[in-house]
C-alpha cells in the first residue's frame, strides 16, 4: 500500500465546487482529452488521455480508424499545449486500440516516441488479455499503467496490476464505493465522466472520500496557475 492517497480526476469538472474541493483536500486532478484541456491550475494536477476511446464501439469491439485519423492532429496539439503550459502533465496515455491488446502493443513504439520527444512520462492503456510480461517486453517502458479494456476485465485485473507495478491509474471509475478499495490497493489515480453529471450520490460520495483523505498544502492555496508566489514578490500596504 502506498503512503500517499490517490487522486480522482473527474472529467470536464472545472466549476467553483471542484476548484474549492481540490484546494481544500489535494485529492482531485484532471484527465484531459484532445481539445478538452484547460487551465492548468496548481491545485488540479493533470494527465493526458488520447481520445482513442471515443473511436471504439465496445459492443462490437470495433475501432474507427478514420475517426482516429481525423482526431490525431488534435492529440498532437494537446501535447504541444502541455509543453507550453506552466505545469507539465503527470503522464500521457500512448494512443491505443481499446479492446485489442495486440494492436495496442503494435502501435506503442511510434506514438511513445512522440510523447517522449515532448518530455512527458509515458502511460500504457492495458487491454483485455494483456499481462505484465507483455508490458515488460516493450523496449521503451511506460512509467504508468492505465487499466482499461472492457468493464469486467478492468475491475477483475486492477488488483494484479497494482501488485505488479508501482504506478497504476484506473480508467473509467465513477463508483464512490470503490474509492477506498482502490486506495488500499495502492492505485495512484482514477478518472471518470460520471462524477459531474448530476448524480448527487456520486458527487457526495467523492466529496466525502476527498475530505476523509484530505492533504492540503500551501502550494494549493496560491491564487494563480503560472507560478507559486515568492516572498520577494509580495508587497504589503
Amino acid at each position: 500500500m502506498r503512503g500517499k492517497a490517490m487522486i480522482v480526476m473527474p472529467a470536464n469538472a472545472s466549476g467553483w465546487f471542484w476548484h474549492s474541493l481540490a484546494r481544500e483536500t489535494g485529492r482531485l486532478g484532471h484527465l484531459f482529452s484532445p481539445r478538452g484541456q484547460r487551465g492548468p491550475w496548481p491545485w488540479l494536477p493533470y494527465a493526458l488521455d488520447n481520445g482513442a476511446f471515443s473511436c471504439w464501439n465496445p459492443t462490437a469491439n470495433m475501432f474507427d480508424h478514420e475517426k482516429w485519423a481525423a482526431n490525431e492532429q488534435a492529440w498532437r496539439e494537446m501535447l504541444f499545449w502541455s509543453q507550453a503550459a506552466p505545469m507539465r502533465a503527470r503522464w500521457a496515455i500512448v494512443p491505443d486500440i481499446p479492446g485489442n491488446s495486440a494492436a495496442t502493443l503494435e502501435r506503442w513504439p511510434k506514438y511513445a516516441a512522440e510523447i517522449q520527444a515532448a518530455g512527458i512520462p509515458l502511460a500504457i492503456a492495458v487491454q483485455d488479455g494483456m499481462t505484465p510480461a507483455d508490458v515488460r517486453q516493450l523496449e521503451t517502458q511506460p512509467e504508468v499503467i492505465c487499466v482499461g479494456g472492457s468493464t469486467d476485465w478492468k475491475w477483475e485485473s486492477v488488483e494484479m496490476w497494482c501488485r505488479e507495478f508501482s504506478r497504476v491509474h484506473l480508467l473509467r471509475c465513477n463508483a464512490p464505493g470503490k474509492l477506498a478499495w482502490l486506495d488500499e490497493l495502492g492505485c495512484e489515480s482514477c478518472d471518470g465522466t460520471g462524477w459531474n453529471r448530476g448524480d448527487r450520490k456520486q458527487t457526495a460520495g467523492l466529496e466525502d472520500w476527498c475530505r476523509t483523505k484530505a492533504e492540503p498544502t500551501s502550494e494549493l492555496l496560491w491564487p494563480h496557475a503560472s507560478r507559486a508566489r515568492r516572498s520577494d514578490q509580495l508587497t504589503f500596504a
